[in-house]
């Protein structure tokens, strides 16, 4: 209902943003994505046609995006000034191997004002994390070496 109806989306609550978010990545329903992201997400971009076409080549073609567990959801603030945060993992199968995988990531949203989207919640940034039961990443000492690493001192 999100996807279809602004203000379905204007009356919901973080959690259902992004829920909607997750149907919409699984969906390729791009104009929702960009609709949903704050102006001020470093992923933002003012050219939205080239944004749109970017989002499309980076959705998850290669995935099937299984659930969206929500795992806490915090809501802070009044008026101009609301955030939510809210944790989720983030379930898929690789298409090809059949592969199971998950993330987890704590999303910001902040609400924007009754001149952006009637007020709804708008994506702003997310930290994304090993998902409880995945395997943590590994460092990828065997491929590149210790050398490859100094180089990523700021990653």
């Amino acid at each position: 209902k999100l996807h279809k109806d602004a203000n379905e989306y204007a009356n919901a609550a973080a959690e259902q943003v992004v829920r909607a978010r997750y149907s919409a990545y699984a969906k390729r329903q791009v104009d929702f994505i960009v609709g949903s992201t704050h102006p001020l997400n470093k992923d933002f971009m003012s050219d939205i046609e080239h944004w749109k076409e970017t989002i499309k080549m980076n959705c998850y073609d290669n995935f099937e995006l299984t659930s969206c567990e929500i795992i806490d959801e915090i809501y802070e603030g009044e008026g101009e000034s609301e955030i939510a945060k809210v944790k989720f993992v983030a379930k898929m199968i690789q298409v090809d191997s059949r592969e199971k995988t998950a993330f987890m990531e704590t999303s910001t949203f902040e609400r924007g004002g009754k001149h952006i989207v009637n007020g709804a919640w708008l994506y702003k940034e997310g930290v994304i994390e090993t998902a409880p039961g995945m395997p943590e990443e590994e460092e990828e000492e065997e491929a590149g070496g210790e050398d490859a690493k100094e180089g990523d001192s700021g990653a």
